[in-house]
């Protein structure tokens, strides 16, 4: 790049690491948290044989039908409203923008998801955390404090948490919600494999949004989240919204799994059966410490030697994991995506090889 072309660039850019998505061609993907099922092909295109798509013509931009089946499907009352993003990444965008304003901080649990960080700091929010406990539950006379120092603008809690795959305190989490001025998201991305939510405490906190997806039950090629919150704050979010932001085939086939809604119900149940029976065989490992799940993942610790070897053994066995163990609080640590039976196999057998 021409160094007059740089001057133009926003300084802090340089400083900012590119989101590192590893090559998968040719590996046993257990790395990004996906439905490890093809969907059938039969589903895929009837909502495109059965459904006039023009795809000559600019999508619903305010996804209409989507949300029709979404409003269903979830029961929700009159004074709320869904927006739907091009993945949760995108909500998190359109949040952090709607509410930056000079000095505004949003305020995170660590470790959790990355991208509430890196799109924080993007927008130009300032950016707080509070570490976990060590057992990962929410430290929460800290997460007051910081509310009372702070007073956030946003605070983000997976719920589960990502990457540790635990469920928070519920009692603890409204603690959060009664005690801050600003908007608290819950985001359930995981919600499928846990049994529980927070959606039937939005008409009860007109501060509490909750971030939903169809990325983990497996759509995530579809790349499509949605939001669901007071009327009033969707009206809002939408002014931010770029136009036609899911795109035509996306949106159908989100309908049609909403009307199948059965069919990935079914996978889910199936893949929650696969995540114990690994969790079991992990736990009879004495080389590792497994952290419990209520998600597609697991979450494990190297007791002795590096993650980073157990991590290269395995991606030479055409493995693949995710390595965490340059995040804040998870040295040596590894996760591993809930996989089919036979994968799940296969990386029990390499993880053994490995720490021998």
């Amino acid at each position: 790049m021409k160094n007059k072309l740089k001057d133009f660039l926003r300084e802090d850019i340089s400083d900012i690491k590119e989101y590192e998505i590893l090559e998968a061609e040719g590996m046993i993907k257990l790395d990004a948290m996906e439905n490890p099922f093809d969907i059938d092909l039969e589903f895929e295109t009837e909502s495109i044989s059965k459904n006039k798509v023009n795809i000559n013509r600019y999508p619903d931009g305010a996804c209409k039908n989507l949300t029709k089946k979404l409003r269903k499907n979830h029961n929700l009352k009159d004074n709320f409203n869904i927006l739907v993003g091009n993945g949760s990444d995108e909500l998190i965008q359109i949040l952090c923008m709607a509410f930056f304003k000079k000095g505004n901080t949003v305020l995170c649990p660590q470790p959790t998801f990355s991208m509430y960080k890196s799109i924080s700091n993007l927008v130009g929010l300032k950016f707080k955390t509070v570490p976990l406990e060590n057992d990962f539950s929410l430290n929460i006379n800290e997460m007051l404090n910081n509310i009372k120092q702070t007073n956030p603008a946003l605070i983000f809690l997976a719920y589960p948490n990502n990457p540790t795959a635990n469920l928070w305190d519920r009692n603890n989490i409204k603690k959060i919600i009664e005690n801050t001025n600003g908007l608290v998201v819950i985001d359930e991305a995981y919600s499928a494999f846990s049994g529980d939510s927070f959606l039937n405490d939005i008409d009860k906190y007109e501060n509490l949004a909750v971030m939903k997806t169809f990325s983990k039950v497996g759509l995530a090629g579809l790349r499509l989240g949605y939001l669901i919150a007071e009327n009033s704050l969707i009206k809002e979010f939408n002014k931010i919204r770029l136009p036609f932001n899911v795109n035509t085939i996306s949106q159908k086939i989100a309908e049609l799994a909403l009307d199948n809604k059965n069919y990935l119900d079914e996978q889910s149940l199936e893949i929650i059966s696969f995540r114990e029976s690994l969790l079991d065989q992990m736990m009879r490992i004495e080389e590792i410490e497994v952290y419990n799940s209520s998600t597609n993942f697991i979450l494990f610790k190297i007791k002795k030697g590096s993650a980073d070897d157990i991590f290269n053994k395995l991606l030479k066995d055409k493995i693949l994991i995710k390595n965490m163990s340059n995040t804040e609080s998870l040295e040596d640590c590894l996760r591993v995506t809930v996989g089919t039976e036979k994968e799940n196999n296969l990386f029990i057998q390499s993880l053994k090889n490995a720490l021998n």
